[in-house]
C-alpha cells in the first residue's frame, strides 16, 4: 500500500496541508492513516487511494514525482481490491442491515393495509349528529334583541 506524506499529498490534490491534516484527524480516516517517524519528528501519512477517493487529484500524479512510504507488511504486487477488504466488509454490513429493515416495513405496511381493508369492510357507524334535530329549546326562544336595539329601538 502506498503512502504520501502530508505535504506529497496537498501537492497531488492542490489543497492546502491543513485540509490533509484535517482528513487526516476524522474518526473514519483513520484505518487508512499511518504515523511514520520522519525528520523533524512524527509525521501523519495516508493512504493515496483513500485519498483519492475523497479528494480527486487535481492533475495526474506520476509515481516517480512522488517519494512514497511504504507499510513493511505489505508488497507492492498486492491486487488494491484487499486494500478495501474492511471497508467493503462494513458496506455488506450496512447493506444487510437496510434488506432486513426494508423487509419490516413491508411487512408493517402490508399488516397496515390489510387492517385498513379489514376497517373499510365494517358497516359505517351510525352518528347522533346525522339524525334530523328536533327543535331545540334554544330554536323555541323568542329572538332576542340585541344591546344596542334594547337601549335605543
Amino acid at each position: 500500500m502506498s503512502y504520501l506524506t502530508l505535504k506529497e499529498a496537498s501537492e497531488a490534490t492542490g489543497l492546502n496541508e491543513a485540509t490533509i491534516r484535517r482528513l487526516c484527524k476524522k474518526t473514519e480516516s483513520i484505518p487508512f492513516i499511518e504515523m511514520k517517524k520522519g525528520k523533524q519528528g512524527v509525521m501523519y501519512t495516508i493512504h493515496a487511494n483513500y485519498l483519492f477517493d475523497v479528494y480527486p487529484p487535481s492533475k495526474l500524479v506520476k509515481t516517480d514525482d512522488y517519494t512514497r512510504v511504504y507499510n513493511d507488511s505489505t508488497g507492492l504486487d498486492k491486487p488494491p481490491l484487499q486494500d478495501y477488504t474492511a471497508l467493503l466488509e462494513a458496506k455488506d454490513e450496512i447493506i444487510q442491515l437496510l434488506k432486513n429493515e426494508t423487509a419490516y416495513l413491508r411487512a408493517e405496511n402490508t399488516g397496515l393495509r390489510e387492517e385498513n381493508r379489514e376497517l373499510k369492510l365494517l358497516p359505517s357507524p351510525t352518528s347522533i349528529s346525522d339524525a334530523p334535530l328536533s327543535e331545540t329549546p334554544i330554536d323555541q326562544q323568542p329572538d332576542k334583541k340585541s344591546f344596542w336595539q334594547r337601549l335605543f329601538g
